[in-house]
């Protein structure tokens, strides 16, 4: 008997078993009835005897043991499934299992009323590669639906963090207006930390903009780069006046962009050099006309770092290299990747260039003008924008310092 008969016929028995198998899947199948317990059990072996009995070539069935083959097949039923064991609490490891179990159901009934007869081989090899496809479907959008509830509820702690950290502001502020040496010392180290927690908040948000599909909005209007560098340097500067801080510009600096982002840019970039410099060297910002667009770029000299940990310097929650300081900067590690988000968004670019010899550069290209838009991550023009490294220029041979 061919495999995609005995399922065909073995319906019942099958099926049983699933149910028998979901239903150990505690605590998210101690309320559920049968008919949820067998959900698309039936779709996903209707499905399987339909692939099983479509013609395939010796081309096709190397494509499919690969993962190059026909997914629609088997994509359906996949995530429908996937989707309603999310709702029903089910762990991404006993969604998988349901799939294991149900492997070694089908083979084992099979062998068992095949008998002494040598079953057909090439239909095993099938319906190992039907199950795998439906599997790598339910597991995609079972990773896709969860990292999506995450986003979700990193947007909203962030968005009801702002009222309480608002009121603390605020409070910091009229006490440490009184004048009284001790009111108004302590009523600093509460506004100084409430300002650096209202950051950490705006990074979260911008975070799950960036990650939700929306992207980070921007709205441009006229506006003299060169001043906007140096307000923003003299701001780090007060706020730490043991690094030394040179700024320097050249050329006609204005431009269409939105300047509150652009100074989250700088400050990140900056921020990010005072973090991860040598603490006796100055922090060079250097703004210049480059052609048709505008360029910033954020130098430091520092410690160099493995190579393998460059390719990841833009990426959300990197961690900080052992022996780091946070230095009262940020510490979720979004400071580089909001930076670059901001920059995409603008229609620009953002790489950087390290060695031991020359030190870090992070280096801003802007156009002269930035449409008001958002582009989300990972889609459009912002793809279009980035070259294989991620926007990552490193010389040959040099290995790049850490940030």
């Amino acid at each position: 008997m061919k495999l995609s008969d005995f399922i065909r016929t073995h319906h019942g028995p099958i099926v049983k078993e699933w149910e028998q198998f979901a239903a150990t899947l505690l605590p998210a199948a101690g309320g559920m009835n049968t008919l949820a317990l067998r959900d698309h059990v039936k779709e996903i072996l209707d499905a399987i005897v339909a692939d099983l009995e479509l013609p395939q070539d010796a081309l096709e069935q190397t494509e499919k043991s690969q993962g190059h083959g026909e997914k629609h097949r088997m994509e359906t039923v996949g995530k429908m499934h996937a989707a309603l064991r999310i709702e029903n609490g089910f762990k991404l490891s006993q969604l998988v299992g349901e799939y294991r179990a149900l492997r070694a159901s089908v083979l084992r009934l099979f062998e068992k009323t095949s008998g002494s007869a040598c079953p057909d081989l090439s239909q095993v090899t099938r319906f190992n590669e039907a199950v795998d496809e439906a599997l790598v479907e339910a597991t995609d959008r079972f990773m896709l639906v969860m990292n999506r509830t995450s986003d979700q509820f990193l947007a909203v702690l962030g968005h009801d963090l702002r009222n309480p950290l608002g009121a603390i502001t605020m409070s910091a502020a009229l006490i440490s207006r009184r004048g009284e040496d001790k009111s108004a010392k302590a009523a600093s180290l509460i506004l100084t930390s409430a300002e650096r927690m209202k950051r950490m908040v705006h990074d979260l948000l911008d975070l799950t903009r960036t990650r939700l599909g929306s992207g980070i909005p921007i709205t441009p209007e006229p506006m003299d780069l060169a001043t906007l560098c140096r307000e923003v340097v003299d701001e780090l500067e007060a706020f730490h006046p043991d690094r030394r801080l040179e700024f320097d510009s050249t050329g006609d600096l204005r431009g269409t962009w939105d300047r509150d982002r652009l100074a989250q840019v700088i400050s990140n970039l900056v921020g990010n050099a005072l973090q991860h410099g040598a603490p006796n060297r100055p922090i060079g910002v250097r703004a210049r006309v480059d052609g048709e667009e505008v360029t910033v770029e954020v130098h430091n000299e520092g410690h160099v770092i493995p190579h393998a940990e460059l390719t990841n310097v833009f990426e959300p929650m990197v961690r900080k290299p052992a022996g780091a300081e946070d230095n009262g900067l940020r510490s979720l590690g979004l400071g580089l990747y909001i930076a670059r988000e901001i920059v995409l968004a603008h229609g620009g670019t953002v790489s950087v260039k390290s060695t031991a010899r020359e030190g870090t550069t992070f280096s801003v290209h802007l156009p002269r003008r930035a449409d008001a838009v958002s582009h989300s991550s990972g889609t459009g023009k912002r793809l279009d924008q980035r070259d294989a490294t991620g926007g990552i220029v490193v010389p040959e041979g040099q290995p790049p310092s850490m940030h």
